[in-house]
């Protein structure tokens, strides 16, 4: 049976993500007040309440900015039928600009949810229910590509395309001087940079971007351990599975079970 968490975030502050970060569920993000900075794959977009982002498995993202409100719909792909996957699809990775009624309805059925008492025994038959209902009104809803060009953004020229760069030859060996050399500016330019808009360095990044690829190929395909380090661009299997530990707190074999799991 698919999983189905909810939560909401009121900050009264600025506030930012730590770190960029990735699952293998769906993440429905409403942002029913204030503004965000998103970072999502490759590209820094600004969103401005009331908006929905539905962010598929395996993407990288996180968001900063000023006082907001949002709400979170996390959905595992599990037992999803037709056409709620259809609703998601369709949207993934598109802008949803809300009109006043339509977000108010969103905002009455998240509040509703929130309401929920997971104590109940049929606390997962209502969430799922509250689900399905979201799935009709996101199908009826109009969402927009998001644009190729990054808009209202304060990364700089030079890690956008670094950034872009690493998302396109993360299976290549790579190195911070490669890097230096490739874009024209010094070691220390580049990694100043880099982790003030993003909070990380080059090389964290690049591990995160192949730690992403690695989960995604374990969670939808046959492939071994061995295969998929290679594939990712990881010096050896022993090293992927050492890093992989590290940041899921669980083997690659022990992922790839707990995500067939869920299935």
């Amino acid at each position: 049976m698919a999983f189905i968490e909810f939560e909401k975030s009121v900050k009264k502050n600025d506030w930012s993500m730590n770190d960029l970060h990735s699952h293998s569920h769906y993440e429905i993000y409403f942002l029913s007040k204030g503004s965000r900075h998103f970072f999502l794959s490759n590209a820094l977009y600004k969103l401005t309440a009331p908006v929905l982002l539905v962010i598929p498995p395996h993407v990288m993202h996180k968001t900063e900015g000023g006082p907001f409100e949002r709400f979170n719909l996390n959905v595992g792909g599990g037992d999803l039928d037709s056409f709620q996957k259809e609703s998601l699809e369709k949207n993934a990775l598109r802008l949803v600009s809300l009109n006043p009624e339509e977000a108010k309805a969103l905002t009455q059925l998240f509040e509703e949810v929130e309401k929920t008492d997971k104590r109940d025994k049929h606390a997962g038959q209502i969430l799922r229910a509250y689900f399905s209902y979201f799935c009709v009104l996101l199908y009826n809803l109009h969402s927009v590509k998001l644009p190729d060009k990054k808009t209202e953004n304060n990364m700089p020229p030079l890690v956008l395309k670094i950034v872009d760069y690493l998302n396109g030859h993360y299976d290549e060996k790579i190195t911070l001087e490669e890097l230096a050399q490739n874009f024209f500016v010094s070691k220390a330019t580049l990694l100043y940079n880099f982790k003030k808009y993003t909070n990380c360095s080059p090389i964290d990044f690049l591990i995160n971007v192949r730690l992403t690829k690695a989960k995604e190929l374990l969670t939808n395909t046959k492939k071994s351990v061995q295969e998929i380090s290679e594939m990712c661009g990881f010096s050896s299997a022993n090293y992927f599975g050492l890093l992989f530990k590290q940041k899921e707190k669980l083997s690659p074999a022990g992922y790839r079970k707990l995500q067939q799991q869920k299935i």
